[in-house]
Protein backbone atom coordinates (compact mmCIF):
# COMPACT_ATOMS: atom_id res chain seq x y z
CA UNK A 1 0.00 0.00 0.00
CA UNK A 2 2.97 2.34 0.68
CA UNK A 3 2.91 3.34 -3.68
CA UNK A 4 -0.57 3.98 -3.19
CA UNK A 5 -0.09 6.38 -0.26
CA UNK A 6 2.88 8.19 -2.51
CA UNK A 7 0.55 8.16 -5.62
CA UNK A 8 -2.20 9.94 -2.85
CA UNK A 9 0.13 12.51 -2.33
CA UNK A 10 1.52 13.82 -4.71
CA UNK A 11 0.02 12.72 -8.10
CA UNK A 12 -2.04 15.91 -9.55
CA UNK A 13 -3.17 16.66 -5.92
CA UNK A 14 -6.36 14.73 -5.67
CA UNK A 15 -9.32 16.05 -4.24
CA UNK A 16 -8.50 19.67 -2.16
CA UNK A 17 -9.92 20.76 0.52
CA UNK A 18 -10.53 24.88 -0.28
CA UNK A 19 -8.36 27.32 1.68
CA UNK A 20 -7.86 31.18 1.41
CA UNK A 21 -5.75 32.78 -0.60
CA UNK A 22 -3.54 35.71 0.45
CA UNK A 23 -4.51 38.79 -1.96
CA UNK A 24 -0.46 39.51 -2.52
CA UNK A 25 -0.56 35.51 -4.23
CA UNK A 26 -4.09 35.91 -6.48
CA UNK A 27 -2.43 37.29 -9.24
CA UNK A 28 0.54 34.38 -9.65
CA UNK A 29 -2.11 31.70 -8.98
CA UNK A 30 -4.09 32.94 -11.67
CA UNK A 31 -1.29 32.11 -13.88
CA UNK A 32 -0.41 29.48 -12.50
CA UNK A 33 -3.92 27.72 -12.94
CA UNK A 34 -4.32 29.65 -16.29
CA UNK A 35 -1.17 27.56 -17.51
CA UNK A 36 -2.12 24.53 -15.38
CA UNK A 37 -5.66 23.90 -17.25
CA UNK A 38 -3.95 23.76 -20.87
CA UNK A 39 -3.43 20.23 -19.40
CA UNK A 40 -7.26 19.74 -18.88
CA UNK A 41 -7.95 20.90 -22.38
CA UNK A 42 -6.24 18.07 -23.71
CA UNK A 43 -8.27 15.89 -25.80
CA UNK A 44 -5.90 12.77 -26.11
CA UNK A 45 -3.66 13.03 -23.02
CA UNK A 46 -1.63 10.16 -22.17
CA UNK A 47 1.89 10.60 -19.89
CA UNK A 48 4.29 7.91 -17.92
CA UNK A 49 4.94 9.37 -14.50
CA UNK A 50 8.21 8.22 -12.75
CA UNK A 51 8.12 9.19 -8.81
CA UNK A 52 10.88 8.74 -5.98
CA UNK A 53 9.62 9.41 -2.59
CA UNK A 54 12.20 9.67 0.46
CA UNK A 55 10.82 8.59 3.60
CA UNK A 56 11.70 10.32 6.81
CA UNK A 57 14.65 7.62 7.22
CA UNK A 58 16.23 8.59 4.37
CA UNK A 59 14.30 5.04 2.46
CA UNK A 60 13.77 5.99 -1.40
CA UNK A 61 11.14 3.71 -2.87
CA UNK A 62 10.81 4.25 -6.85
CA UNK A 63 7.41 3.42 -8.69
CA UNK A 64 5.57 4.33 -12.12
CA UNK A 65 2.41 5.20 -13.42
CA UNK A 66 1.72 4.97 -17.11
CA UNK A 67 -1.95 7.22 -17.72
CA UNK A 68 -4.24 7.25 -20.65
CA UNK A 69 -7.13 10.05 -19.53
CA UNK A 70 -9.58 9.71 -18.24
CA UNK A 71 -9.59 6.13 -16.59
CA UNK A 72 -7.01 3.71 -17.56
CA UNK A 73 -4.10 3.64 -15.29
CA UNK A 74 -0.77 1.15 -15.41
CA UNK A 75 0.91 1.05 -12.06
CA UNK A 76 4.62 -0.49 -11.36
CA UNK A 77 7.19 -0.60 -8.61
CA UNK A 78 9.68 -3.25 -7.59
CA UNK A 79 6.88 -5.50 -5.63
CA UNK A 80 4.13 -5.23 -7.58
CA UNK A 81 2.33 -3.97 -10.51
CA UNK A 82 -1.21 -3.15 -11.41
CA UNK A 83 -3.32 -2.28 -14.42
CA UNK A 84 -6.84 -0.33 -13.53
CA UNK A 85 -9.49 -0.14 -16.03
CA UNK A 86 -13.36 0.78 -15.69
CA UNK A 87 -14.16 -2.97 -16.74
CA UNK A 88 -11.87 -4.13 -13.74
CA UNK A 89 -8.47 -4.10 -12.14
CA UNK A 90 -5.85 -6.68 -12.70
CA UNK A 91 -2.66 -7.94 -10.59
CA UNK A 92 0.50 -9.07 -11.84
CA UNK A 93 1.44 -12.04 -9.71
CA UNK A 94 4.83 -13.62 -10.51
CA UNK A 95 4.32 -12.86 -14.73
CA UNK A 96 0.53 -13.99 -14.52
CA UNK A 97 -1.90 -11.31 -14.55
CA UNK A 98 -4.68 -12.09 -12.15
CA UNK A 99 -8.09 -10.05 -12.13
CA UNK A 100 -8.63 -8.75 -9.12
CA UNK A 101 -12.64 -8.88 -7.27
CA UNK A 102 -12.09 -5.78 -5.63
CA UNK A 103 -13.64 -2.31 -7.38
CA UNK A 104 -10.72 -0.36 -7.47
CA UNK A 105 -12.76 2.30 -9.34
CA UNK A 106 -12.66 4.70 -6.43
CA UNK A 107 -9.12 5.26 -6.57
CA UNK A 108 -8.42 6.26 -10.01
CA UNK A 109 -11.32 8.69 -9.50
CA UNK A 110 -9.14 10.66 -7.92
CA UNK A 111 -6.96 11.51 -10.48
CA UNK A 112 -9.45 11.89 -13.94
CA UNK A 113 -9.99 15.52 -14.87
CA UNK A 114 -12.97 16.61 -12.90
CA UNK A 115 -10.33 15.67 -9.66
CA UNK A 116 -7.63 17.71 -10.93
CA UNK A 117 -9.97 20.21 -11.01
CA UNK A 118 -11.17 20.63 -8.03
CA UNK A 119 -7.61 20.27 -6.74
CA UNK A 120 -6.42 23.30 -8.09
CA UNK A 121 -9.10 25.22 -5.76
CA UNK A 122 -6.85 24.18 -2.62
CA UNK A 123 -3.85 25.35 -3.23
CA UNK A 124 -2.48 28.30 -1.22
CA UNK A 125 0.28 30.97 -1.12
CA UNK A 126 1.08 30.85 -4.79
CA UNK A 127 4.59 32.28 -5.83
CA UNK A 128 6.92 32.37 -8.83
CA UNK A 129 9.97 31.04 -9.05
CA UNK A 130 10.89 32.31 -12.38
CA UNK A 131 11.79 29.68 -15.36
CA UNK A 132 14.26 27.20 -15.39
CA UNK A 133 15.38 23.87 -17.58
CA UNK A 134 13.92 20.90 -16.81
CA UNK A 135 14.50 17.69 -18.15
CA UNK A 136 14.92 19.47 -21.78
CA UNK A 137 11.89 22.12 -21.65
CA UNK A 138 12.11 25.33 -20.70
CA UNK A 139 9.75 25.60 -17.31
CA UNK A 140 7.92 28.25 -15.46
CA UNK A 141 8.20 27.26 -11.45
CA UNK A 142 5.60 27.74 -9.13
CA UNK A 143 6.16 26.98 -5.32
CA UNK A 144 2.72 26.15 -3.19
CA UNK A 145 1.05 25.21 -0.04
CA UNK A 146 -1.90 22.60 -0.36
CA UNK A 147 -3.92 20.75 1.94
CA UNK A 148 -5.75 17.48 0.04
CA UNK A 149 -7.90 14.79 0.84
CA UNK A 150 -7.90 11.40 -0.95
CA UNK A 151 -10.10 8.45 -0.11
CA UNK A 152 -10.60 9.90 3.40
CA UNK A 153 -7.13 10.75 3.80
CA UNK A 154 -5.71 14.15 4.68
CA UNK A 155 -2.12 15.26 3.04
CA UNK A 156 -0.54 18.69 3.81
CA UNK A 157 2.58 20.31 2.63
CA UNK A 158 4.76 22.80 -0.10
CA UNK A 159 5.00 21.51 -3.81
CA UNK A 160 7.05 22.89 -6.37
CA UNK A 161 5.82 22.62 -9.46
CA UNK A 162 7.69 22.82 -13.09
CA UNK A 163 5.09 23.72 -15.92
CA UNK A 164 6.42 23.39 -19.48
CA UNK A 165 6.23 26.86 -20.55
CA UNK A 166 4.72 26.16 -24.03
CA UNK A 167 2.24 23.55 -22.96
CA UNK A 168 1.15 24.31 -19.54
CA UNK A 169 1.67 20.86 -19.28
CA UNK A 170 3.73 19.23 -16.08
CA UNK A 171 7.32 18.65 -16.30
CA UNK A 172 8.13 17.73 -12.65
CA UNK A 173 6.34 17.85 -9.47
CA UNK A 174 8.51 17.98 -6.05
CA UNK A 175 6.19 17.52 -3.05
CA UNK A 176 7.27 17.76 1.18
CA UNK A 177 4.48 17.20 2.88
CA UNK A 178 3.06 15.00 5.42
CA UNK A 179 -0.03 12.01 4.94
CA UNK A 180 -1.12 9.45 7.91
CA UNK A 181 1.12 11.00 10.33
CA UNK A 182 4.35 9.72 7.90
CA UNK A 183 6.56 12.33 6.67
CA UNK A 184 7.70 12.16 3.03
CA UNK A 185 9.36 13.97 -0.22
CA UNK A 186 8.62 12.90 -3.55
CA UNK A 187 10.08 13.89 -6.84
CA UNK A 188 7.32 12.96 -10.28
CA UNK A 189 9.24 13.22 -13.85
CA UNK A 190 6.30 13.24 -16.35
CA UNK A 191 7.00 12.34 -19.56
CA UNK A 192 3.94 12.96 -22.50
CA UNK A 193 3.33 10.17 -24.99
CA UNK A 194 -0.10 10.01 -27.14
CA UNK A 195 0.55 6.82 -28.10
CA UNK A 196 -0.16 5.27 -24.89
CA UNK A 197 -2.27 2.78 -24.99
CA UNK A 198 -3.76 1.03 -21.85
CA UNK A 199 -5.43 -1.93 -22.19
CA UNK A 200 -6.16 -5.65 -20.25
CA UNK A 201 -3.63 -7.87 -19.82
CA UNK A 202 -5.42 -10.94 -20.75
Amino acid sequence: MRWVCGLMLVLLLGLSVSSPVRADDAGVRAELISLWSKMLASKDLAYRAHMVTTDKKGRKFESTMAVQWPNRFHMKNPDSEMIILPQGTWMNAGGNWMKMPMDMSKMIQQYTPDAIKAGMDGIRAVSFLGESDVNGKNCKQYRYDFDSKVMGIRSTGTATISLDASTGFPVRMETTGEAMGQKSSTVVDYEYDPTIRITAPN
